[in-house]
């Protein structure tokens, strides 16, 4: 749970209505999954919109770079290695494997700030590869180190491998003692490569009230109860422009780049795909913690920007306790509301044998009645099944094609008398399935669309449709 005190929003400078205002803006994005916003050190707004709950831990995907972004900067200050080493020197062992002479220059901070020659994201050559390092360090560069920016999160797990040699553990690990345990988190999983080395650049989960605390470590300049845990001096050139992205198409994508954090048109942040934020915001002593699930990060921004901080007082504002109770109501009701079924079907228990296909899916087993139904997959892995409600949620464990069995919630409805939708929610991510079963179709009567986020990061699923044949 958090261990920040509740605080009115008026105490700490801003309206109940304002952030009510701001709120139903936020709500018109698709979607926000969880908000937590502290100022003075006093948490004003935490909301979770329902079926994503409090306790889940959440995948970041790009926010953990800035996890390993503080792993380097504690490195550092261990004397385990600087910044401006070059990357090589920590992998000897691949130094015949070299096949573009600038590699060799390419240095610790080059890599922190999406500097290292590439034009394209290095996990293009390391993805399908057993040894990322080598993929990595055998790449050929496109310019030199430390001239272009490009977003990178192969640099990225690179740092991750440099503190997985000279720590002699993984980051998560080395962060348990110095970073995680201090601010009383307990660390979800973090993605590993085929190695066994944490990805660095995506695959740590957290929940909202563990982001919060970092969030609030950053905004404090690394200090938590008063004793430096990250650097200050790390931190300050962290969060400041070493790159230039003015290449960005988007306000917030070009403002500069610091070490695994991105500038801001206000204050710094860490970000991951989808709108997973950490927005620090050292002027107004406030920071946003999100987990949100959108193909636009920059409409989220921009309504922080015009509907928030503007808003902001350096002192309290009268109690308004009607305000602060219509704020309270609207977000203990947020929620993503499953349809009402107006359509009343027979009990159904009917299986469809599939054709090959990606997902390795070989029968399906629908069963429904009039409170829900069930989809049975079985493949050559096992056996996996999705429930779900009609006019209302239940909840199921899914894997299927993933890395990693996912907690989901689904709902149901009947579209017509042949057509049942089954929509679901991955709750510790951004993921988004729907299962059309079309009963009048004799060729293609299973349809599954999959959502996600069109971007370079492993595990996330791009926008598609399969058809499978019953």
């Amino acid at each position: 749970m958090n261990s920040f005190p509740k605080a009115s929003p008026e105490s700490m400078g801003i309206s109940s209505d304002r952030l009510l205002h701001m709120m139903k803006k936020l709500a018109e994005l698709e979607y926000l999954n969880s908000i937590i916003i502290l100022r003075a050190g006093h948490s004003i707004l935490e909301c979770w919109q329902s079926p994503f709950e409090r306790e889940i831990p959440h995948q970041l995907f790009s926010l953990s770079k800035s996890f390993t972004s503080c792993a380097i900067g504690l490195a550092q200050a261990e004397g385990l290695l600087k910044i401006s080493d070059k990357l090589i020197s920590f992998f000897p062992e691949y130094s015949t494997c070299v096949t573009d002479e600038r590699m060799l220059d390419v240095s610790l901070e080059d890599l922190l700030t999406m500097r290292s020659g590439h034009l394209v994201c290095a996990t293009k050559y390391m993805f399908g590869q057993q040894d990322y390092v080598k993929a990595f360090l055998s790449s050929q560069l496109d310019t030199d180190p430390g001239t272009v920016f490009t977003y990178n999160s192969g640099a990225t797990y690179m740092l991750s491998a440099v503190i997985s040699k000279v720590a002699k553990e993984n980051v998560r690990e080395y962060l348990i003692p110095r970073l995680f345990k201090v601010l009383q988190i307990v660390p979800g999983i973090w993605e590993c490569c085929p190695q066994g080395i944490n990805c660095g650049g995506w695959g740590l989960s957290l929940t909202t009230d563990d982001l919060a605390k970092f969030s609030y470590l950053l905004l404090q300049r690394g200090k938590w109860n008063g004793k430096q845990i990250i650097p200050e001096e790390y931190l300050a050139a962290a969060s400041s422009k070493h790159a230039d992205n003015s290449k960005n198409t988007l306000p917030d994508w070009q403002q500069g780049y610091g070490y695994q954090f991105w500038v801001s048109r206000h204050g710094y942040r860490g970000d991951g795909a989808a709108g997973q934020l950490a927005v620090i915001l050292e002027e107004y002593d406030l920071c946003i913690s999100v987990t949100s699930c959108l193909s636009d990060m920059q409409k989220m921004l921009d309504i922080f920007w015009e509907e928030l901080i503007p808003y902001l007082k350096p002192h309290p504002l009268p109690e308004d306790t009607p305000a602060q109770q219509k704020l309270q109501e609207y977000t203990d009701d947020l929620k993503i509301r499953p349809p009402e079924n107006s359509i009343v079907k027979k009990p159904i228990h009917v299986s469809f044998q599939f054709e090959d296909n990606a997902a390795g899916i070989q029968k399906c087993e629908v069963i429904s009645n009039d409170h829900s139904c069930a989809l049975t997959f079985y493949t050559a892995k096992g056996i996996e099944q999705l429930r779900a409600g009609f006019g209302h949620f239940e909840y199921s464990v899914i894997q299927l094609t993933d890395t990693r069995p996912h907690p989901v919630a689904a709902f149901a409805v009947w579209e017509d008398a042949n057509t049942l939708k089954i929509s679901s929610f991955i709750c510790d991510g951004v993921y988004r399935d729907i299962w059309t079963i079309d009963f009048s179709n004799s060729e293609n009567p299973v349809k599954h669309e999959f959502y996600g986020i069109v971007c370079g990061e492993r595990g996330i699923r791009t926008p598609g449709t399969s058809q499978y044949n019953g």
